[in-house]
């Protein structure tokens, strides 16, 4: 303490306790800069030289997609076309071309939902590839035509409408359709798996079954066309719109009868040695019938312009001369007159000499006549499709220009039916869509009339529904 006072005494009283507080100063910003606990040092380390340290002596690396699922919610990596391994030998050579075809370059992900399908045909397709569902476009088609197109396996009729796909589209060279249609053409008929038939298959709707196990096909989701996939798919029995549903649908009718054609050759020689050669030499003709009508359907039946309607009188005939039997057709038309379905019925007799068909029973025995012909174009048209209409006014106007059993005074001449009232003695008047017959085509107008039940008794009189009659008649 005394040296510190003669210090003070030396550099004055003020000055040292400055000092002194200037020194304080600095012993407490060293405690706190030194006596503050050293934080520990981060160490950054690159994901490659990581991997190392998961791998045995460094000699492979993971790739980040490998590592990506542990922290994302994603589904795991879609396995490659070319690792697929498929057993079906027509499959794995499919599944060659569509790596080789020079199309698929610019549409890798087409490509690889082609190959998820085929894996899935593979798996299950070994199936048959009809349905014998009521109510399904299929099942209305007769035994002997259901058996024979049954030995076509799922798996076969899809790669058969593929590769017909290729043909059509290349001939009118859009080959940017092909992937997507390709993809259509493999799927259309998923809904016949046994794995997914459910509540729509069992309503006789396999086209709109097909969509579900497409809709879980890897990658399917994430295409620009799904959706007109899906369409073409859902209506490939019906009229489907645009290049790609309008191809599927030629190609899957022309696949048809493709079969049709080689199942009832090979069927022919068996025919032989059981003594019948007479249903050999049937059975022949109806395969060349169906090539034939392939070829006309195919390249001569033209479809109308996307997007416009049709009017009426631009309808066009078509070639029925194959398969179509004009008096096989008025006998198949009889039993129905004056036939009743329960309460309802689809053809009756006037006592003025005419009998009127519903439009349905003409479309029906065409699909009978042109089915035992061998022609599926015919059988495999769903209803109000615009090409069964063209059917229609060909088979009317053959009835009309050729054996005049056509009622014409009460049609136009240009049309396959027209409106008409139904007058009844009780209950309120009937407005159908009626082809109108001379009853002499089918027999005596006495016997018919005879022959009718109470119900039919009933009507009075038909005539035709004039209200707005050019815009209500039709082809």
């Amino acid at each position: 303490m005394k040296s510190l006072s003669i210090w003070f005494a030396d550099i004055g009283w003020n000055d040292g306790v400055i000092c002194l507080a200037f020194v304080l100063i600095m012993i407490i910003i060293v405690l706190l800069v030194f006596g503050k606990k050293k934080e520990q040092a981060v160490q950054q380390v690159h994901l490659r030289d990581l991997s190392n340290l998961w791998t045995k002596e460094g000699r492979r690396s993971i790739h980040i997609s490998e590592l990506s699922p542990l922290w994302r919610e994603k589904e795991p990596r879609v396995q490659n076309d070319e690792e697929l391994q498929l057993c079906d030998p027509r499959a794995a050579a499919f599944m060659q071309k569509i790596h080789t075809w020079a199309w698929f370059k610019k549409f890798p992900q087409q490509q690889t939902v082609c190959g998820q399908i085929l894996t899935l045909l593979d798996k299950e397709g070994h199936c048959p590839s009809v349905v014998d569902v009521q109510g399904d476009v299929e099942g209305g088609w007769d035994d002997n035509t259901y058996q024979i197109l049954a030995k076509t396996t799922l798996l076969d009729h899809s790669l058969n409408v593929a590769e017909i796909v290729v043909q059509l589209l290349s001939e009118s060279k859009a080959w940017h359709v092909i992937p997507d249609t390709m993809i259509a053409a493999l799927a259309h008929d998923l809904g016949k798996l046994k794995s997914v038939r459910g509540y729509l298959y069992s309503l006789g709707e396999h086209p709109l079954a097909a969509g579900r196990p497409l809709a879980s096909i890897p990658g399917f989701k994430e295409l620009p066309k799904k959706k007109e996939i899906l369409q073409a798919i859902k209506l490939h029995h019906k009229l489907p719109q645009g290049l790609l549903g309008k191809t599927l649908k030629k190609a899957d009718q022309l696949a048809r009868q493709q079969e049709l054609e080689e199942a009832v050759l090979k069927k022919g020689p068996e025919k032989i040695e059981q003594g019948t050669s007479d249903i050999q030499e049937t059975q022949q003709v109806r395969g060349q019938a169906a090539a034939q009508q392939a070829q006309i359907d195919i390249y001569n039946d033209q479809d109308p312009p996307e997007k416009k309607k049709i009017r009426p009188e631009s309808l066009q005939q078509v070639d029925i001369s194959a398969w179509f039997d004009p008096a096989g057709f008025l006998d198949a038309l009889k039993p129905y007159i004056n036939k009743m379905f329960g309460r309802r019925f689809l053809a009756f007799s006037m006592s003025d000499g005419h009998v009127y068909f519903q439009t349905k029973v003409l479309e029906e025995v065409t699909r009978k006549m042109a089915e035992k012909a061998g022609c599926m174009e015919i059988t495999t048209m769903a209803q109000r499709d615009e090409s069964m209409r063209r059917v229609l006014l060909t088979i009317v106007s053959h009835f009309r220009a050729e054996h005049d059993v056509i009622a014409r005074g009460l049609i136009k001449d240009n049309y396959f039916g027209g409106y008409f009232t139904v007058t009844r003695k009780i209950g309120k008047d009937i407005k159908g869509y009626y082809t109108p017959f001379h009853a002499e085509a089918f027999g005596s107008i006495a016997e018919m009339e005879q022959a009718k039940p109470q119900m039919l008794r009933d009507i009075v009189k038909v005539s035709p529904y004039l209200e707005n009659t050019s815009q209500k008649q039709s082809k």
